[in-house]
């Protein structure tokens, strides 16, 4: 079978953060599963705003290596906070970027995603996970995986190894991580 290569980061720069450490817990899944996965934070892709209305400027390097990212991965696993019902505007803006406005399809029509959310709430982020899913499935054609995982309460869901305490969050995540392996595995197998 070939080995499915997983791109994985968190809608946050910051590495002690509940999204950062879902993030890093998937990863650590998805290689426990065998996949080739690409660990990255959002640091060290810095963006300016994208502006749909201004003249584009040629694509910033960040983006253009973000999408390239993307092609040379079978899938991704993208872990959001929920800010205000939403997803941060930092990720937004990401996905904003990874519109290839020259091309005359979808850019990530066929892309197969994983997602995750936290609040510090017992919420989970549902409302994050949701607006993710539309704007990746319904804004840029992308593929979701699964029902997607809603962590709650995350800032004390993590023990000091970075693992997900309720055995239920944990189990969920380890469905998801298959799951995708799976899915990405198929694609990897395709001529």
């Amino acid at each position: 079978m070939p080995q499915a290569r997983i791109l994985v980061f968190a809608g946050s720069t910051a590495p002690a953060a509940a999204a950062s450490r879902l993030a890093a817990a998937f990863a650590r899944e998805l290689a426990f599963l065998d996949a080739d996965v690409t660990l990255i934070s959002l640091a060290d892709y810095s963006l300016p705003l994208h502006d749909p209305d201004a003249p584009r400027p040629q694509v910033p390097i960040a983006a253009a290596k973000l999408r390239s990212l993307l092609k040379g991965h079978h899938a991704a696993f993208i872990a959001t906070p929920e800010i205000n019902g939403s997803v941060p505007a930092l990720l937004k803006n990401v996905v904003d970027w990874l519109e290839e406005e020259e091309l005359p399809f979808r850019p990530l029509s066929g892309r197969i995603f994983a997602l995750g959310s936290v609040s510090a709430d017992g919420s989970g982020g549902r409302l994050a996970l949701a607006h993710l899913r539309a704007m990746l499935a319904d804004g840029l054609a992308a593929t979701i995986v699964g029902r997607g995982l809603a962590i709650g309460d995350a800032d004390s869901s993590f023990d000091d190894k970075g693992r997900l305490d309720d055995p239920r969050q944990a189990a969920a995540m380890q469905a998801l991580a298959r799951e995708l392996v799976f899915v990405a595995r198929r694609l990897a197998a395709e001529p």
